[in-house]
């Protein structure tokens, strides 16, 4: 503002002194043309002059008025059919994050007339259709390279739910080869490498995911884990001790809480002569989180140890994790083979306690019988057995069906890091 007041101060300045300077020298001008003769002064022709070139650049601007009439018209028509068209796919997005699938695809399509540009309607497009329609309008998004990543993410998760995990696999990997940062890419491309077995690319698609910064913290150090104990399988299969030995380790340092890693290292670490060391990994798990597998594996150290022994070793566990259900039972069981019925019973009704079931319930009909020969009381006990609840077990959180064991993929639908304890 106070620039354009200097330049007008200037201009009218520089204005006024011209006019001063021309009124102090009047001069005279003779313009003779086709027998006419004009006789006036230098600031008369000045001002003509003035007034000419203003006429002229009116008449200009009045001509290209004019002529550019239409195309301003219909300019400031495609300008708010435009907006229009923002205004719906903004509003689409809305209902579709709301969920009203319905809203959004009317908004869809109100936005896909609207915008001159499709690929700009493709995504919402694609999101509120199924089938072909969206197949079509995520192949509109994968052919642009601005939006290939996208287009392939889409692509990839249609592939998911038709259930060609091999298309899938060949998709996502495309999506990820052009450097996409889309969420969720790099998550199920893993998943779907995990799933073919393909552990080196997996290993390789965290390596990347971690440089990108789309995968970090313990979801990362999980899926490291993972991957190292699918390699100690591997190597294990191969008959390479020392490999497996060192994977095993590799996934135990990853994830300390991942009770198959923690049995693994173990287990291989038992077989090179270092029991003191599986032991330590068995209690460092068990102390964050008390599971029958760590119990099993710390026997599995010492299979000929007496029945006296085996208790102690139990006793241990138990003392770093007093509140695991299964580390009283485990106690319990021990305390019976080795006849010690009082320190059994104990342990077998602090373990209904924190979490009844079947299984303890049998237990005590066992220690009836073993300890007083009570029939009757056994036989309560296995009533109370029979309206339990099931035991825990390792069961897929996709499919909802139990497995025998833990695995990486679930036994019955495939699904990558499903099994959970419950």
């Amino acid at each position: 503002m106070i620039r354009r007041l200097l330049t007008f101060a200037v201009l009218a300045g520089l204005l006024v002194a011209a006019t001063v300077w021309l009124a102090d020298r009047p001069g005279s001008v003779t313009l003779r043309w086709e027998g006419w003769r004009v006789d006036t002064t230098v600031p008369v022709l000045v001002l003509a002059m003035l007034a000419l070139m203003i006429a002229v650049n009116a008449l200009l601007r009045l001509a290209g008025a004019v002529v550019g009439g239409p195309g301003r018209f219909l300019a400031g028509r495609r300008a708010k059919r435009t907006q229009a068209g923002y205004r719906a796919l903004s509003d689409g997005m809305a209902a579709l994050a709301a969920g009203d699938s319905r809203q959004a695809r009317k908004l869809a399509k109100r936005a896909d007339r609207l915008l001159a540009d499709s690929s700009l309607t493709a995504l919402l497009s694609a999101q509120v259709h199924s089938g072909a329609d969206a197949e079509r309008h995520y192949q509109r998004l994968a052919e642009r390279p601005e939006t290939a990543v996208l287009g392939l993410k889409g692509l990839t998760d249609l592939a998911l739910k038709q259930g060609d995990k091999a298309k899938a696999l060949e998709l996502a990997a495309r999506g990820w080869s052009l450097g996409g940062t889309t969420d969720g890419l790099a998550a199920t491309l893993f998943d779907l490498q995990a799933g073919a077995g393909q552990w080196i690319e997996a290993d390789s698609t965290l390596t990347e995911a971690k440089r990108r910064k789309l995968l970090s913290g313990a979801d990362l150090l999980h899926r490291q884990a993972l991957v190292a104990l699918a390699r100690a399988d591997q190597a294990e299969r191969d008959g390479n001790a020392a490999a497996a030995l060192d994977f095993a380790q590799t996934a135990h340092r990853a994830d300390p809480i991942l009770v198959p890693a923690a049995v693994k290292a173990a287990a291989a670490l038992h077989r090179a002569g270092k029991t003191r060391k599986a032991e330590s990994v068995l209690a460092a798990t068990w102390e964050a989180v008390a599971h029958p597998d760590l119990i099993e594996a710390a026997l599995a150290l010492a299979p000929k140890e007496s029945p006296l022994d085996r208790v102690k070793r139990v006793e241990k566990l138990v003392r770093l994790n007093p509140d695991g259900a299964c580390g009283h039972a485990a106690l319990a069981e021990v305390a019976l083979a080795a006849k010690l019925w009082g320190q059994a019973r104990t342990h077998l009704e602090k373990a209904v306690e924190l979490r009844p079931s079947a299984g303890l319930y049998i237990l005590l009909a066992r220690l009836e019988r073993e300890e007083k020969g009570d029939e009757a009381a056994a036989r309560d006990w296995l009533m109370k057995a029979a309206g339990a609840g099931a035991e825990p077990a390792w069961t897929c959180q996709v499919c909802a069906k139990p497995a025998d064991s833990w695995a990486i993929a679930c036994p019955a639908c495939g699904a990558v890091d499903s099994l959970v304890w419950r």
